[in-house]
């Protein structure tokens, strides 16, 4: 995994260097597309990226934005779940307009029914990383906004229901791919990160209701739903979660080779129909402001 990982971030890393700051967007998307391992390098190895750019928010300079399109729709693609820079991610979206968000990860298998090679539509999570903020800064809002997101439920069912049915289309489509499930709905265990977990942390897991155990798709989740932004993930079982099963480091790389691609064709293809919920009530619009609660 060394190599083809130093090359994932050489070509990261050329083109932060070449993304402009600027106070202006270069181009219009309401739909974002986070990356992460489930996706890896395959969208920036695409044809459907452009120009990159980064601008400033109330919290910082956010990380590279690409202009992407492909069937016909405009997106944003922000890479590796915003290179550490979470909240001036979601504040970066917030400030764009977007309305719709599709991330994911690769997991740690903790439910025995979530073999490695499945894929995962998760509908909850559970937070164990308390070194990230737990809310968006609140000077970031229009002014009036009072936000105490409830996540009941904590993605948005109509992303969720598109994601599943690309899904399966795709599999369907590959004979080589038939041995692979797809869930929809599960629990995600957001861990602390640094370090692979504990076997007596994933049986901890398990018993309090994981279904898996990544280290993004949490704060994703939450903070997806402070900015306004509808969202919904793709997540690849890559492994058994730690004392579950054994596997090598070299099993995540045939992971990342046989399944990345397939990420990114299910994705494209959901586009169209993300496009297609514009102007539509959501489950989100009720369960993001507070109401006032006083006249000061």
């Amino acid at each position: 995994m060394g190599s083809a990982l130093a090359g994932f971030v050489a070509m990261v890393s050329a083109g932060m260097a070449m993304a402009q700051t600027v106070a202006t967007a270069p181009c219009k998307a309401t739909i974002a597309v986070i990356g992460g391992t489930y996706l890896n390098d395959a969208l920036l190895n695409s044809s459907y990226l452009g120009q990159t750019f980064r601008i400033r928010t109330p919290v910082g300079e956010s990380p590279e934005i690409a202009c992407g399109k492909a069937n016909g729709v405009d997106f944003y693609y922000i890479h590796g779940h915003g290179q550490g820079r979470w909240v001036e991610t979601w504040t970066a979206l917030y400030k764009l307009g977007v309305k719709e968000a599709i991330g994911g990860a690769t997991a740690g298998g903790v439910n025995p029914e979530m073999k490695t090679r499945d894929f995962v539509v998760p509908s909850d999570f559970i937070d164990f990383n308390i070194s990230r903020p737990r809310a968006l800064p609140k000077q970031i809002y229009t002014t009036g906004e009072t936000i105490l997101p409830r996540y009941t439920p904590a993605t948005d069912p109509l992303l969720d229901d598109i994601l599943v049915d690309e899904t399966r289309k795709r599999l369907a489509a590959d004979a080589s791919l038939k041995d692979i499930r797809v869930h929809k709905g599960g629990v995600v265990i957001q861990a602390a990160g640094g370090r692979f977990e504990t076997p007596a942390e994933i049986r901890f897991f398990k018993q309090i209701g994981g279904d898996m155990v990544t280290m993004n798709v949490g704060s994703e989740m939450a903070y997806a739903r402070m900015a306004g932004v509808n969202y919904a993930s793709l997540v690849v079982i890559s492994n058994p979660a730690e004392g579950l099963g054994d596997w090598r480091f070299e099993d995540l790389t045939a992971i990342y080779r046989s399944l990345n691609k397939v990420s990114l064709d299910i994705v494209i293809a959901a586009l169209p129909r993300i496009a297609g919920l514009a102007g539509k009530p959501r489950v989100g619009d009720a369960l993001r402001i507070h109401p006032e609660m006083t006249s000061k």
